[in-house]
Protein backbone atom coordinates (compact mmCIF):
# COMPACT_ATOMS: atom_id res chain seq x y z
CA UNK A 1 0.00 0.00 0.00
CA UNK A 2 1.13 3.58 -0.91
CA UNK A 3 0.54 6.83 0.90
CA UNK A 4 1.33 9.88 -0.39
CA UNK A 5 -0.46 13.95 -0.36
CA UNK A 6 -1.55 14.63 -3.39
CA UNK A 7 -1.63 18.44 -4.42
CA UNK A 8 -4.56 19.25 -6.91
CA UNK A 9 -3.30 22.55 -8.28
CA UNK A 10 -5.00 24.34 -11.30
CA UNK A 11 -3.83 27.71 -12.49
CA UNK A 12 -5.66 30.70 -12.39
CA UNK A 13 -8.71 29.86 -14.84
CA UNK A 14 -8.05 26.57 -14.86
CA UNK A 15 -11.80 25.83 -14.95
CA UNK A 16 -13.14 22.74 -17.37
CA UNK A 17 -9.11 21.75 -17.71
CA UNK A 18 -9.78 20.81 -13.44
CA UNK A 19 -11.28 17.31 -15.08
CA UNK A 20 -8.10 16.06 -15.31
CA UNK A 21 -7.63 16.15 -11.67
CA UNK A 22 -10.45 13.63 -11.42
CA UNK A 23 -8.79 11.41 -14.31
CA UNK A 24 -5.75 11.20 -11.50
CA UNK A 25 -7.32 10.56 -9.18
CA UNK A 26 -8.91 7.49 -10.67
CA UNK A 27 -5.70 6.05 -12.29
CA UNK A 28 -4.56 6.54 -8.05
CA UNK A 29 -7.01 4.26 -6.98
CA UNK A 30 -6.98 1.26 -9.07
CA UNK A 31 -3.16 1.21 -8.18
CA UNK A 32 -3.97 1.04 -4.75
CA UNK A 33 -2.52 4.79 -3.99
CA UNK A 34 -3.72 6.07 -1.12
CA UNK A 35 -4.49 9.68 -0.70
CA UNK A 36 -3.87 11.12 3.14
CA UNK A 37 -3.74 14.83 2.57
CA UNK A 38 -5.60 17.18 -0.51
CA UNK A 39 -5.63 20.85 -1.59
CA UNK A 40 -6.59 22.70 -4.88
CA UNK A 41 -7.49 25.61 -5.74
CA UNK A 42 -9.87 27.57 -8.77
CA UNK A 43 -12.04 24.53 -10.04
CA UNK A 44 -9.03 22.35 -7.88
CA UNK A 45 -10.88 23.37 -4.59
CA UNK A 46 -13.78 21.66 -5.98
CA UNK A 47 -12.59 17.82 -6.89
CA UNK A 48 -10.45 18.40 -3.88
CA UNK A 49 -13.03 19.43 -1.20
CA UNK A 50 -15.54 16.93 -2.53
CA UNK A 51 -13.04 14.25 -2.50
CA UNK A 52 -12.14 14.97 0.74
CA UNK A 53 -15.77 14.53 2.13
CA UNK A 54 -16.13 11.02 0.55
CA UNK A 55 -17.10 11.09 -3.01
CA UNK A 56 -15.14 9.14 -6.12
CA UNK A 57 -14.03 10.25 -8.65
CA UNK A 58 -16.67 9.08 -10.76
CA UNK A 59 -18.97 11.12 -8.74
CA UNK A 60 -17.17 13.87 -8.87
CA UNK A 61 -16.76 13.25 -12.72
CA UNK A 62 -20.75 13.26 -12.88
CA UNK A 63 -21.64 16.18 -10.75
CA UNK A 64 -19.52 18.57 -12.47
CA UNK A 65 -21.07 17.16 -16.24
CA UNK A 66 -24.56 17.25 -14.61
CA UNK A 67 -24.47 21.16 -13.21
CA UNK A 68 -21.52 22.76 -14.77
CA UNK A 69 -24.11 24.58 -17.00
CA UNK A 70 -25.89 25.93 -13.59
CA UNK A 71 -22.31 26.80 -12.66
CA UNK A 72 -21.47 29.27 -15.45
CA UNK A 73 -25.34 31.06 -15.88
CA UNK A 74 -24.36 34.53 -15.91
CA UNK A 75 -26.20 37.38 -14.16
CA UNK A 76 -28.89 38.53 -15.89
CA UNK A 77 -28.37 42.14 -14.66
CA UNK A 78 -25.43 42.41 -16.29
CA UNK A 79 -26.72 44.02 -19.44
CA UNK A 80 -28.51 46.53 -17.37
CA UNK A 81 -25.43 47.21 -15.61
CA UNK A 82 -23.14 47.64 -18.37
CA UNK A 83 -26.02 50.60 -20.20
CA UNK A 84 -25.79 52.25 -16.62
CA UNK A 85 -21.98 53.04 -17.56
CA UNK A 86 -23.34 55.26 -20.19
CA UNK A 87 -25.50 57.32 -17.78
CA UNK A 88 -23.66 57.54 -13.79
CA UNK A 89 -19.87 57.00 -15.19
CA UNK A 90 -19.71 53.92 -12.86
CA UNK A 91 -19.73 50.14 -13.05
CA UNK A 92 -21.38 48.25 -10.48
CA UNK A 93 -20.27 45.05 -11.64
CA UNK A 94 -18.18 42.42 -9.73
CA UNK A 95 -18.07 39.64 -12.61
CA UNK A 96 -20.00 38.01 -15.08
CA UNK A 97 -21.19 35.12 -12.94
CA UNK A 98 -22.13 35.42 -9.50
CA UNK A 99 -21.16 31.82 -8.04
CA UNK A 100 -24.35 31.39 -6.36
CA UNK A 101 -25.20 28.16 -8.15
CA UNK A 102 -21.76 26.74 -7.81
CA UNK A 103 -22.16 27.97 -3.76
CA UNK A 104 -25.60 25.61 -3.66
CA UNK A 105 -24.18 22.71 -5.57
CA UNK A 106 -21.60 22.34 -3.32
CA UNK A 107 -23.80 22.55 -0.18
CA UNK A 108 -26.07 20.24 -1.38
CA UNK A 109 -23.25 17.12 -1.65
CA UNK A 110 -21.85 18.73 1.21
CA UNK A 111 -24.87 17.97 3.01
CA UNK A 112 -25.71 14.75 1.43
CA UNK A 113 -22.41 13.44 3.41
CA UNK A 114 -23.87 15.28 6.99
CA UNK A 115 -20.61 17.69 6.55
CA UNK A 116 -20.48 21.29 6.34
CA UNK A 117 -17.29 22.92 8.02
CA UNK A 118 -14.02 22.40 6.08
CA UNK A 119 -13.37 21.03 9.78
CA UNK A 120 -15.64 18.20 9.52
CA UNK A 121 -13.47 16.64 6.23
CA UNK A 122 -12.76 13.44 6.43
CA UNK A 123 -8.49 13.76 5.31
CA UNK A 124 -6.84 16.91 5.80
CA UNK A 125 -7.88 19.42 3.07
CA UNK A 126 -6.03 22.81 2.63
CA UNK A 127 -8.18 25.66 0.67
CA UNK A 128 -6.31 29.00 -0.38
CA UNK A 129 -8.20 31.85 -1.20
CA UNK A 130 -6.72 35.72 -1.59
CA UNK A 131 -8.07 39.02 -0.19
CA UNK A 132 -8.57 41.26 -2.90
CA UNK A 133 -8.66 44.60 -1.43
CA UNK A 134 -5.17 43.87 0.71
CA UNK A 135 -3.13 40.79 -1.18
CA UNK A 136 -3.05 38.64 1.61
CA UNK A 137 -3.64 34.96 1.22
CA UNK A 138 -6.26 33.55 3.00
CA UNK A 139 -6.15 29.81 3.98
CA UNK A 140 -8.55 27.35 4.91
CA UNK A 141 -7.55 24.57 6.80
CA UNK A 142 -9.37 21.34 7.97
CA UNK A 143 -6.71 20.44 10.45
CA UNK A 144 -4.26 22.55 12.61
CA UNK A 145 -0.77 23.36 11.26
CA UNK A 146 2.23 20.72 12.05
CA UNK A 147 4.50 23.74 12.03
CA UNK A 148 5.10 26.88 11.06
CA UNK A 149 6.99 27.47 7.26
CA UNK A 150 9.73 29.84 6.29
CA UNK A 151 7.31 32.41 4.36
CA UNK A 152 7.70 36.44 3.44
CA UNK A 153 4.40 37.39 4.52
CA UNK A 154 1.71 36.10 7.39
CA UNK A 155 -0.88 34.60 5.80
CA UNK A 156 -4.34 34.33 7.78
CA UNK A 157 -4.96 30.31 8.75
CA UNK A 158 -8.90 29.60 9.32
CA UNK A 159 -9.90 26.21 10.99
CA UNK A 160 -13.49 26.68 10.27
CA UNK A 161 -16.16 27.44 8.06
CA UNK A 162 -18.63 26.78 5.32
CA UNK A 163 -17.30 24.13 3.02
CA UNK A 164 -19.49 25.30 0.19
CA UNK A 165 -18.48 29.30 0.65
CA UNK A 166 -15.20 28.98 0.96
CA UNK A 167 -14.99 26.49 -3.04
CA UNK A 168 -16.84 29.02 -4.40
CA UNK A 169 -14.37 31.93 -3.07
CA UNK A 170 -11.63 29.63 -4.09
CA UNK A 171 -13.17 29.70 -7.14
CA UNK A 172 -14.02 33.01 -8.43
CA UNK A 173 -11.87 33.44 -11.32
CA UNK A 174 -11.98 37.60 -11.21
CA UNK A 175 -13.53 39.32 -13.46
CA UNK A 176 -15.45 36.29 -14.29
CA UNK A 177 -17.29 34.87 -10.97
CA UNK A 178 -17.58 37.50 -8.26
CA UNK A 179 -15.47 37.88 -5.43
CA UNK A 180 -16.78 36.26 -2.38
CA UNK A 181 -17.64 37.95 0.93
CA UNK A 182 -16.92 35.74 3.72
CA UNK A 183 -15.00 36.39 7.03
CA UNK A 184 -15.35 40.14 6.69
CA UNK A 185 -13.00 39.70 3.31
CA UNK A 186 -13.88 39.87 -0.04
CA UNK A 187 -12.49 36.47 -1.19
CA UNK A 188 -10.93 35.98 -4.62
CA UNK A 189 -9.57 32.43 -6.49
CA UNK A 190 -6.48 31.19 -4.39
CA UNK A 191 -4.24 30.90 -8.13
CA UNK A 192 -3.98 35.01 -7.96
CA UNK A 193 -1.07 34.34 -5.36
CA UNK A 194 -0.63 30.63 -4.53
CA UNK A 195 -1.31 28.29 -7.69
CA UNK A 196 1.34 26.23 -5.92
CA UNK A 197 0.20 25.59 -2.28
CA UNK A 198 3.29 23.47 -1.40
CA UNK A 199 4.02 24.70 1.60
CA UNK A 200 0.72 25.17 3.12
CA UNK A 201 0.81 20.58 2.87
CA UNK A 202 4.09 20.55 4.02
CA UNK A 203 3.34 22.65 7.61
CA UNK A 204 0.31 20.85 7.64
CA UNK A 205 2.04 17.35 8.15
CA UNK A 206 2.66 16.08 4.74
CA UNK A 207 5.81 14.13 3.84
CA UNK A 208 5.44 13.72 0.30
CA UNK A 209 3.85 15.72 -2.38
CA UNK A 210 2.54 14.90 -6.22
CA UNK A 211 1.54 18.16 -7.82
CA UNK A 212 -0.92 17.96 -10.98
CA UNK A 213 0.00 21.25 -12.89
CA UNK A 214 -1.21 22.94 -15.95
CA UNK A 215 2.27 25.09 -15.91
CA UNK A 216 2.11 24.98 -20.31
CA UNK A 217 2.32 28.97 -20.52
CA UNK A 218 5.48 29.11 -22.55
CA UNK A 219 3.96 26.67 -25.02
CA UNK A 220 0.46 27.01 -25.24
CA UNK A 221 -0.73 29.51 -28.21
CA UNK A 222 -3.72 32.19 -28.47
CA UNK A 223 -6.38 30.50 -30.85
CA UNK A 224 -7.88 33.78 -31.25
CA UNK A 225 -6.33 37.41 -30.34
CA UNK A 226 -9.21 38.70 -28.26
CA UNK A 227 -10.50 40.17 -24.86
CA UNK A 228 -11.56 36.63 -23.27
CA UNK A 229 -8.22 34.90 -24.57
CA UNK A 230 -5.35 37.66 -23.56
CA UNK A 231 -7.09 37.72 -20.77
CA UNK A 232 -6.92 34.31 -20.03
CA UNK A 233 -2.96 34.18 -21.30
CA UNK A 234 -2.09 36.86 -19.17
CA UNK A 235 -3.46 35.09 -16.06
CA UNK A 236 -1.61 31.84 -17.63
CA UNK A 237 1.66 33.90 -17.09
CA UNK A 238 0.93 35.37 -14.17
CA UNK A 239 -0.09 31.65 -12.84
CA UNK A 240 3.51 30.59 -13.76
CA UNK A 241 5.53 33.14 -11.97
CA UNK A 242 2.98 32.53 -8.99
CA UNK A 243 4.13 28.63 -8.91
CA UNK A 244 7.73 29.35 -8.81
CA UNK A 245 8.33 30.08 -5.08
CA UNK A 246 6.72 26.30 -4.07
CA UNK A 247 6.75 24.18 -7.19
CA UNK A 248 10.33 22.88 -6.34
CA UNK A 249 8.92 21.42 -2.28
CA UNK A 250 6.48 18.94 -4.67
CA UNK A 251 8.65 15.23 -4.78
CA UNK A 252 7.32 14.94 -8.23
CA UNK A 253 5.14 16.47 -10.69
CA UNK A 254 2.69 15.91 -13.70
CA UNK A 255 1.61 18.05 -15.98
CA UNK A 256 -1.50 17.01 -18.34
CA UNK A 257 -1.23 19.16 -21.45
CA UNK A 258 -4.72 19.81 -22.44
CA UNK A 259 -4.95 21.97 -25.83
CA UNK A 260 -7.63 23.93 -26.98
CA UNK A 261 -9.93 23.95 -23.57
CA UNK A 262 -11.23 27.56 -22.64
CA UNK A 263 -12.54 28.23 -19.61
CA UNK A 264 -15.99 27.34 -19.66
CA UNK A 265 -15.52 24.81 -22.05
CA UNK A 266 -17.14 22.20 -20.27
CA UNK A 267 -17.75 19.43 -23.49
CA UNK A 268 -14.50 18.74 -22.75
CA UNK A 269 -14.68 17.85 -19.49
CA UNK A 270 -14.11 13.68 -20.27
CA UNK A 271 -11.23 14.47 -22.89
CA UNK A 272 -9.80 16.30 -19.87
CA UNK A 273 -10.21 13.75 -17.40
CA UNK A 274 -8.95 10.95 -19.52
CA UNK A 275 -5.35 13.18 -20.15
CA UNK A 276 -4.97 13.19 -16.48
CA UNK A 277 -6.19 9.51 -15.97
CA UNK A 278 -3.46 8.85 -18.90
CA UNK A 279 -0.72 10.57 -18.37
CA UNK A 280 -0.75 9.53 -14.36
CA UNK A 281 -0.90 5.88 -15.90
CA UNK A 282 2.53 6.53 -17.93
CA UNK A 283 4.13 8.26 -14.23
CA UNK A 284 2.73 5.19 -11.69
CA UNK A 285 6.12 3.56 -11.64
CA UNK A 286 7.82 7.23 -10.85
CA UNK A 287 5.40 8.22 -8.20
CA UNK A 288 5.59 4.69 -6.77
CA UNK A 289 9.25 4.85 -6.64
CA UNK A 290 9.06 9.01 -5.22
CA UNK A 291 6.98 6.88 -2.29
CA UNK A 292 9.21 4.67 -1.12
Amino acid sequence: MYFLCLLVLVYLGGGAKGAAHIGVLQALEEEGITIDYISGCSSGSIVATLYAIGYTPMNILYMFKTYCKNVTEYDKLVPFKIIGLAFTGKLNLKGIVKGDNLENIIKKYCSKKGINDISEAKMPLAIPTVDIETGEVVYYLSKPLHRLGKIDDIPTYNYTGNLASIVRASSGFPGVFEPKYLDGKYLVDGGVRVSCPTEILKQMGATKILAVSFDDCKNSKLSNMNIVSVAMKTFDIMGHEANKGQSHLADYTISPEIDNVSLLDFSKLNYSANIGYKITKENIDKIKKMLK
